[in-house]
C-alpha cells in the first residue's frame, strides 16, 4: 500500500517545517509543493529543495484539487505535499485525504504552525473568547460577499472576537490593509448594523512570520490611509468584542517594541 503525506511547512517559510516533518520529507520516493493556499516568502521552494535535499515539483491549484498527480505517485510509492501552514485548514486538503484513503493509500499528516494560532497569540487576545472566523474576500463588479460582515455580526452578538483572513487572489495577489479597510466600509453601508465605522478599532496583522512581521493597534481611518508599499505580505484582521482589561494593556502596548 503506497502512502500520501501532507506535510505542513509553518508560516515562516521552509524553516518553520518541524523536524518530525523535514525527516519525512527526506524518506518520499515523491515530493510535491503548492503555494496558492499561503503566500510564502521569496526563494521558499529553493529553500524546501536544499534542506530536502531533493528536487521538489511544484503544483498549481488545479493539479492539486484535481487529485489525480498526487495520488497516482502515491499508489507507487510514497509521495508528500508540502503545504504552507498546516495542511488540513485547507479543505482541498481534506478532499485529498479522503480520496486517498478510498483509493487504499495511506495518508499521513505532518502538522505545522498555523495562522489561526499565530494571529491569536500574537494580538495577545484571549483564545476561548474567538468566534467564527471568515476570509475577507475582494469584491467585484458582480461579486459582493457579505459573509465576514455576518460572521462578526454574530461574534459581536456573542462578545466573542473575529479573525478575518484576508483575501489572496492568483490575480490580484493578497488584498492589502487599504481595501481590506474600504470593503469593511462598503459592507456597513450595505449592511447596516453599525459594525463598522472610521473609528472602529482593529489588530492588523502582516506577515506573521516573516522577517517583515507587524501587528498594530489602530482605527479603520488610519488602515485605509496606509501608505502603499512594494509588495504587501499575507494579513490577518481581529475585529474584538469586549475586551478584559490585560488584553487592553497588551493592546495598547504594540508597536512599542
Amino acid at each position: 500500500m503506497g502512502e500520501l503525506l501532507l506535510i505542513g511547512t509553518g508560516i515562516c517559510g521552509a524553516k518553520g517545517m518541524t523536524l518530525e516533518g523535514l525527516e519525512a520529507a527526506k524518506s518520499c520516493s515523491f515530493l510535491f509543493a503548492e503555494q496558492y493556499t499561503n503566500l510564502v516568502p521569496d526563494g521558499f521552494l529553493e529553500e524546501l529543495e536544499r534542506l530536502c535535499g531533493k528536487k521538489i515539483a511544484l503544483l498549481s491549484r488545479m493539479d492539486v484539487e484535481g487529485e489525480k498527480t498526487l495520488l497516482d505517485a502515491a499508489e507507487k510509492g510514497s509521495a508528500a505535499l508540502l503545504v504552507p501552514g498546516d495542511p488540513l485548514i485547507a479543505t482541498t486538503h481534506v478532499s485529498l485525504v479522503v480520496s486517498a484513503r478510498k483509493r487504499g493509500v495511506r495518508a499521513r499528516v505532518v502538522h505545522s504552525s498555523s495562522i489561526l494560532s499565530a494571529a491569536i497569540g500574537e494580538s495577545g487576545l484571549q483564545t476561548y473568547k474567538f468566534g467564527k472566523t471568515s476570509t475577507l474576500a475582494y469584491w467585484r463588479e458582480n461579486y459582493k460577499p457579505m459573509a465576514a460582515y455576518e460572521a462578526v455580526a454574530e461574534n459581536l452578538a456573542r462578545r466573542l472576537h473575529s479573525l478575518l483572513l484576508l483575501d489572496i487572489d492568483e490575480q490580484l495577489g493578497p488584498m492589502r490593509p487599504q481595501t481590506a479597510a474600504k470593503t469593511m466600509l462598503d459592507m456597513e453601508s450595505a449592511g447596516k448594523k453599525g459594525i463598522f465605522s472610521g473609528q472602529t478599532k482593529v489588530v492588523l496583522l502582516q506577515g506573521l512570520g516573516w522577517s517583515c512581521q507587524k501587528v498594530s493597534w489602530l482605527p479603520l481611518s488610519q488602515m485605509l490611509s496606509l501608505p502603499p508599499s512594494g509588495k504587501d505580505p499575507p494579513a490577518a484582521i481581529i475585529v474584538p468584542a469586549g475586551l478584559h482589561f490585560m488584553e487592553e494593556e497588551f493592546l495598547s502596548q504594540l508597536g512599542k517594541g
